[in-house]
């Protein structure tokens, strides 16, 4: 189990996304279309409101599932693309069904984090964090009236405050400080958005996350 476990987070780590092809995994490396990068890079084009890159996430994580039923991380891939599929649907019973489903899929990839989970390196963090970071991210973003905002929000600050988070480097978890900075200014929570871009400018003054998070936070009072 640890040597399929290891074998999926290298393929998870460096394969690009092509095409599903049934329900077999059919990743092919080509230059055909700049949106297909490693499945962690496609996903971040979907969630700034890439609908191609959203649909490519998802037929990769369900091929994956089918291989992988029990992985927390693909879960909460999984929750987490059915709310960006919810986002982007046009009709609103859909959108009810695909969020709920991202819900249920989050609460079960929360469930499932282990220590080993914390000891697994994905993306230059850890599965454990990134299974939090997903869910935290999703959470926060999904309409008010699935209630789900401030449950993200308490998640997302336990995050930002935990030890083991401090402990990696600045680039890879970057994502994770700028869409707390955001979260923030969403939930009005501006005192968070002033520290934590702060937080980022003492650790990276001139990455461009830093830069867009002090933009966005330059009309807080100091």
């Amino acid at each position: 189990m640890i040597c399929a476990s290891r074998s999926l987070y290298s393929l998870l780590a460096s394969v690009v996304i092509i095409g599903i092809i049934g329900y077999s995994l059919q990743f092919t490396k080509v230059n055909a279309d700049p949106l297909t990068e490693s499945l962690q890079d496609t996903y971040m084009v979907a969630v700034e409101g890439n609908r191609k890159a959203s649909e490519q996430v998802l037929k990769a994580v369900e091929s994956l599932l089918h291989q992988y039923p029990d992985d927390p991380l693909l879960t909460a891939y999984y929750g987490s693309a059915m709310a960006l599929k919810a986002r982007d649907t046009w009709l609103p019973w859909h959108r009810t069904d695909f969020t709920q489903q991202g819900i249920e899929n989050l609460n079960k990839a929360l469930s499932r984090i282990s220590k080993r989970s914390y000891s697994t390196p994905y993306y230059g963090l850890d599965e454990g964090i990134y299974i939090q970071s997903l869910a935290a991210m999703t959470f926060i973003n999904m309409p008010p009236y699935f209630h789900q905002s401030s449950r993200g929000y308490a998640l997302l600050k336990d995050i930002m405050s935990s030890e083991s988070f401090q402990y990696y480097p600045f680039a890879p978890r970057a994502w994770i400080h700028f869409g707390a900075v955001q979260a923030a200014l969403e939930m009005n929570k501006t005192a968070d958005a002033s520290h934590w871009a702060q937080e980022m400018f003492q650790l990276a003054p001139t990455h461009p996350m830093t830069i867009e998070a002090l933009r966005i936070t330059r009309h807080i009072a100091r």
